[in-house]
């Protein structure tokens, strides 16, 4: 049966269907508006289209595109996807690329290759193994449960990005630690009981019968050596590439974001690092007998500008070069992997030497226009078994020898300011002396002296304090681990330095932490090399733009840090002795 349609109050007929289409087009006009006004488009679409009338930009869309991106959600990570690449010897390292979503598009923000660690002599097969399989697995890190760890966490917070591939890493390194202690019982049920070390020989007495009084002989611990779980490449990787994502996050240079990072606030002023320019590089593993110089650096006096102060920087290594080929050929202008020349010197007056003849030819004073520093990876040549240092090869120090060895460097060279690892961390009694004996006039440089950067922020300085400390980013050391490291430092007093690995590449990001970090030195390694350079061209960038913004700011004169030990208390009047 056909029934009518319905007739609507103002005469007109309408379908149930019209109706039901015309409540729900008003209830999504409702959602649109109650949409618009929760976000506050409206408002801001008004006071942006007033405002721009008045201003009346040239790039009209630039201008709309410009004031609503500062209310666009913050860029968040989706995922890490990573490379092999090769570093400055050719070894295969990790290029990490970090991607985010950044207005609702999902894009590459940055990509980062970052160093290997530090060797000296050639891989054999078992350990070029080792290595290849380590990058393997950091390379599965990175793509698998680093992805996963850092997925949607906003790029700007570098802390909370740190933390969360730590919080990953610490699962890996507890499981390896349970792996070594269950691998060392078993090899101390299945090993016969070892000797009994025997002790370091006595100074005094020699051998036979001790004569009257002979020095006791000491049991030398030997050097410990932190074993480490593959792939751990992964955790700097991907801090070095939240940091530069972070910077273009927040729209300001890598170096300025890296200083709001260290003080929760935009910096109005920054410096250039000194740079501390590797000229020499031998020590233990280089040619020759001479064992006590692994690197032979020069420095600007402060207060030079950077660019002047490299100009002279690579003159003197030019000369250096020059002189190396005029005595003993072309090739001997060679240089090493830190852009070094690395001639063959039996005697420790060669490279200092060499140096001073540089400056001499220059019309340059060692002491005023320049200073030197001597890195002398005292645990390199420290001959375990003899309990000594081998100064020079048949040429072997205790510990106290070294203490007037090295105020002797520094009375015959008054243009060395500067002695980086002079002793071991073991010598806590030798390097307390040696404090006392040159510090007023001298850097005493802690590196190695020091354990890994995330193990520094728990122990300190300890007994081995120092006038300032060297810090590099690799391995399992995060950007946040930098920071936090180089102001406990600040907090007692010292300075810090910021060094590049051996196995470098021509990634500049090191450089803008420097600067953000207000390091006092920068390590970058020699001028013959193009990835050192690299960042030493750099800092030159980033000196020229504070100065046209009037935010350079200068170094002061060399002020040697007190670290010598408090005096013994005072005994309260009417208790001395009679």
């Amino acid at each position: 049966m056909m029934t009518s349609a319905p007739t609507s109050r103002l005469g007109g007929t309408t379908t149930s269907s019209s109706a039901r289409e015309a409540r729900e087009l008003y209830e999504l006009k409702q959602q649109a508006v109650k949409f618009y006004q929760d976000n506050l488009v409206p408002q801001r679409m008004e006071q942006v289209l007033n405002d721009m009338f008045y201003e009346n930009p040239e790039d009209v869309y630039g201008h709309l595109a410009g004031y609503f991106q500062q209310f666009a959600k913050p860029p968040t990570v989706s995922q890490v996807t990573v490379l092999e690449a090769a570093d400055c010897r050719g070894q295969p390292t990790i290029q990490a690329e970090l991607h985010g979503v950044v207005n609702n598009v999902d894009k590459v923000l940055c990509t980062v290759t970052v160093p290997t660690t530090n060797w000296d002599t050639p891989l054999t097969e078992e350990e070029e193994a080792e290595k290849a399989e380590s990058l393997k697995v950091a390379m599965e890190y990175l793509a698998g449960p680093i992805t996963e760890a850092l997925s949607g966490t906003e790029v700007a917070n570098q802390r909370e990005g740190d933390q969360r591939v730590k919080n990953f890493i610490a699962k890996v390194l507890e499981d390896f630690e349970e792996e070594l202690k269950a691998k060392k019982a078993k090899e101390e049920e299945e090993s016969p009981r070892a000797p009994t070390p025997k002790a370091a020989p006595s100074e005094k007495g020699g051998k036979g019968k001790k004569g009257k009084g002979s020095a006791t002989s000491v049991i030398i611990p030997p050097q410990p050596k932190e074993e480490l779980p593959h792939g751990i490449q992964a955790v700097s990787a991907a801090s070095l590439a939240l940091l530069e994502a972070g910077a273009q996050a927040s729209r300001q240079p890598l170096y300025s974001h890296v200083a709001a990072l260290r003080t929760g606030e935009v910096s109005s002023k920054l410096r250039i690092p000194l740079p501390m320019v590797c000229v020499y590089h031998g020590g233990k593993a280089g040619p020759g007998k001479l064992n006590c110089i692994k690197e032979l650096l020069i420095m600007p006096k402060p207060g030079l500008p950077f660019k002047e102060a490299m100009r002279m920087l690579t003159n003197i290594h030019n000369q250096m070069g020059k002189s190396l080929a005029a005595k003993s050929g072309v090739t001997a202008r060679n240089t090493t992997d830190l852009g070094a020349y690395a001639p063959q010197y039996d005697k420790l007056e060669q490279p200092l030497d060499l140096v001073q003849e540089a400056l001499a030819a220059l019309e340059l004073q060692a002491g005023e226009d320049v200073h030197m520093a001597i890195n002398c990876a005292a645990h390199e040549m420290f001959e375990l078994e003899k309990g000594k240092y081998e100064v020079m090869t048949g040429t072997q120090k205790t510990p106290d020898d070294m203490v007037d060895f090295y105020s002797d460097i520094l009375t015959r060279y008054p243009g060395v300011i500067g002695l980086i690892d002079p002793l071991r961390k073991q010598d806590k009694t030798a390097w307390v002396k040696l404090t006392q004996a040159v510090s007023e006039k001298c850097y005493l440089m802690g590196d190695q002296v020091y354990p890994r950067t995330e193990k520094f922020l728990v122990q300190g300085m300890e007994e081995t304090k120092s006038s300032a400390a060297v810090f590099s980013l690799h391995s399992l050391t995060t950007v946040t681990d930098v920071i936090d490291a180089a102001k406990l430092v600040e907090d007692v007093g010292s300075e810090v330095v910021l060094a590049a690995c051996q196995g470098d590449t021509a990634d500049t990001t090191l450089t803008d932490l420097a600067v953000g970090l207000w390091v006092k030195f920068a390590k970058f390694g020699g001028l013959g090399r193009g990835e050192r350079v690299a960042k030493y061209n750099r800092l030159a960038q980033i000196e020229a733009r504070l100065a046209d913004q009037d935010k350079l700011a200068p170094h002061e004169e060399h002020k040697f840090p007190d670290i010598l030990p408090p005096p013994p208390p005072e005994e309260p009047e009417g208790e001395a002795a009679d």
